[in-house]
């Protein structure tokens, strides 16, 4: 048994690796159509008058959070059968981010940018985004949890993994819109917002990936021993 585990430690090894990566790289780029989602849909709500101010955030919630979960089950399929249901959990999650929570945030961002002093943050302001970013992990980790809970154990482990990855990762978010200046939509605007977008991804993807990893690890060596 014992030379069993200790054989079995470099392939857990890169085996864990492996789902790592997968994972990051999911959540990049299921990040980066969600911002796709969210462009499209604002620019054509804005060309229409007809179109109600908060049907486009449900719109951009449902798609953007079902485009990240669609990205993410590809890789968890492999692990955990049975799991289309993330999907769903996903999308579900990210509407109730996005109504509840993440309209404050565009509502400090409008605030800051006409007033000017959207530069100069303070810690304070800091501290209201990093909480907003962790009620919006909260929020969806807790959806995506009751699929996970099903299926591993301490799953309680993903919802605090969730809510430390999107509070990170909308500071990134606001020091790189910070970086555009209002009103000009130049390439170096959209290089900074794509680098922003891949950096928050990276965020989200690193550290809810660890916590994947963790949870996964006895299903890794259970199927390896067969």
């Amino acid at each position: 048994m014992r030379k069993r585990t200790q054989l079995a430690h470099p392939w857990l090894k890169s085996e864990s690796w492996a789902l790592w990566e997968w994972w990051l790289l999911a959540t990049v780029i299921g990040g980066f159509l969600g911002l796709a989602i969210a462009a499209t849909t604002s620019v054509v709500s804005s060309n229409s008058e007809s179109v109600n101010t908060v049907a486009p955030l449900y719109l951009i919630g449902a798609l953007g959070g079902a485009a990240l979960g669609l990205t993410q089950w590809l890789v968890l399929r492999r692990y955990i059968k049975h799991v289309g249901w993330w999907i769903v959990a996903t999308a579900i999650g990210a509407v109730i981010a996005w109504l509840i929570g993440l309209q404050v945030g565009v509502m400090l961002i409008l605030i800051f940018f006409n007033n000017a002093l959207f530069v100069k943050t303070s810690a304070a302001l800091l501290s209201a985004i990093f909480l907003l970013g962790t009620w919006a992990g909260t929020v969806l980790g807790f959806c995506q949890w009751l699929v996970l809970r099903t299926h591993v154990r301490n799953g309680a482990l993903w919802i605090a993994a969730s809510a430390l990855a999107w509070g990170l990762a909308l500071l990134v978010a606001w020091i790189g819109a910070a970086l555009v200046k209002p009103g000009k939509f130049e390439l170096e605007t959209a290089l900074v917002g794509v680098a922003t977008g891949a950096a928050t991804g990276v965020v989200i993807g690193a550290i809810t990936g660890v916590a994947l990893v963790w949870l996964l690890k006895p299903r890794l060596l259970k199927h390896h021993s067969k």
